[in-house]
């Protein structure tokens, strides 16, 4: 055929059509690839902060210190943290769908064990295979992410799968504290692991590790060589903006990790002499305004231009109201659930740190590197969750209830809570050296757009 010919002009258009058919096709189903990837996301934050809601039952159950029942819901962490950088590197390799149905059916398993637990130990495995499973949640939404949709979005995504994550918190929250008053904690266990029955088959038939169009790419690539997990680790822990982003994000996610997974409850039971039930609906106002703050982060970052100017900004509002919320006895409870809900609001500018951390590295390791930032974001729940226990123990004056249980004053609380705000701010001092890269995705942007 003659160049310009009325041939080249049907084949031309031909080809748009297809193309704009397949784009289509492809946009649908990364909501859909996302979606299940989410509910996954979901699901294992239910189980990761189940344990805040029946403190008193597992500590009369198992007979252990407030430092014991920290260490043992912080087991989760202590397989959560460490599988982070290898199941960022297996989701890279493999792919989400193989590496989210495995984890699914380990945190089913591990949360049938937890509920079948009758000693510390077992208990202890239990929470260690809930961890494992849930190591790659995040990060295989994040990769779905970097995979399926453009740089510019991956913010407000990743926002969205934050909300996610917090609407499982959520769930978690008086929902479950209704389950475990209603049918005991070992029950209202067992149907949550139940829950995940469904999230396993799903996930397998559903999910589709990339876009047709990149795996026809692929095909053409074959010989093409890729990192290797050595270099690909290389890359990413010489990258100073990484740790740093990773860091950060730790300190402002302690109001999750350490507060609301583990002693919102009895701290706000302590504060206003509530039930387990209404303290969770307390909390969980946290979780909700973290939920929208993960939206409102990314619109945000639009006005302003800016994700680090955005992280900081939050960090600082958060911590000053989390100075507030540490002085709870002060504030009758209704102000507390605002005082909570905009501490939330403020937080979910947190999920920022992935995306910059993200734009410090490559495309190829993108798995990777937000598995090494997101360890170092969980190691936040790792130390905190039982340091706060252990501030309680070191403050507690020697107060004991009709059982033998250590009671604790609002004075211990106090001090032990204190801590949040103490990281929040110092948090936004370091985020002065954070590397802003809006400007670096929006290029990016216009220039696949086109003119």
């Amino acid at each position: 055929m003659r160049a310009g010919s009325p041939e080249d002009a049907v084949s031309l258009s031909k080809s748009r059509v297809s193309t704009q058919k397949n784009s289509e096709t492809s946009g649908f189903q990364a909501w859909i690839v996302w979606g299940i990837a989410s509910v996954f996301y979901l699901y294992e934050m239910i189980l990761r902060v189940s344990p805040g809601v029946m403190t008193q039952e597992l500590i009369q159950d198992f007979g252990v210190t407030s430092t014991a029942l920290g260490v043992l819901s912080s087991f989760y962490y202590y397989a959560y943290v460490p599988l982070q950088i290898p199941c960022g590197l297996f989701v890279d390799k493999l792919g989400p769908r193989k590496i989210i149905t495995l984890s699914a059916f380990i945190c089913v398993l591990g949360t049938f064990l937890f509920a079948e637990s009758h000693s510390l130990i077992t208990a202890q495995i239990g929470r260690f295979l809930i961890g494992a499973g849930s190591s790659c949640a995040f990060i295989s939404c994040l990769k779905i992410t970097a995979v399926w949709f453009s740089p510019a979005k991956f913010a407000l995504l990743a926002g969205l799968s934050n909300m996610m994550g917090t609407l499982g918190a959520t769930f978690g929250g008086r929902p479950l504290a209704m389950m475990v008053n209603s049918f005991g904690w070992r029950q209202a266990v067992l149907m949550t692991a139940l829950l995940g029955i469904p999230v396993v088959l799903i996930s397998w038939f559903w999910i589709k590790d990339k876009p047709a169009v990149a795996e026809e790419k692929n095909s053409h690539q074959k010989n093409k060589s890729s990192l290797s997990m050595k270099e690909s680790l290389k890359i990413i822990v010489q990258n100073k903006q990484i740790w740093l982003a990773g860091i950060v994000g730790g300190f402002m996610y302690l109001p999750i990790s350490a507060f609301t997974e583990l002693w919102a409850v009895p701290f706000l039971m302590n504060s206003y002499n509530i039930t387990n039930e209404l303290a969770a609906t307390a909390s969980i106002m946290l979780t909700i305004g973290v939920a929208l703050g993960s939206l409102v982060t990314a619109w945000v970052t639009e006005y302003l231009e800016s994700y680090v100017k955005v992280m900081r900004l939050a960090a600082l509002l958060a911590g000053l109201l989390f100075i507030a919320i540490a002085f709870a006895e002060y504030f009758s409870l209704w102000l507390m659930f605002i005082l909570l809900f905009l501490a939330g609001l403020m937080i979910g500018g947190q999920v920022l740190c992935f995306t910059c951390a993200k734009d410090n590295s490559t495309h190829e390791v993108s798995g990777t590197t937000v598995a090494f930032t997101n360890a170092l974001v969980m190691l936040s729940g790792v130390f905190f969750q039982p340091i706060l226990g252990l501030i309680l123990d070191l403050v507690w004056d020697g107060q004991l209830s009709g059982t033998g249980l250590r009671v604790y004053s609002n004075t211990c609380y106090q001090v032990s809570i204190l801590a949040v705000p103490a990281c929040l701010i110092l948090s936004w001092f370091l985020l002065r050296f954070l590397r802003d890269t809006y400007t670096q995705d929006h290029l990016i942007e216009d220039k696949q757009k086109g003119p």
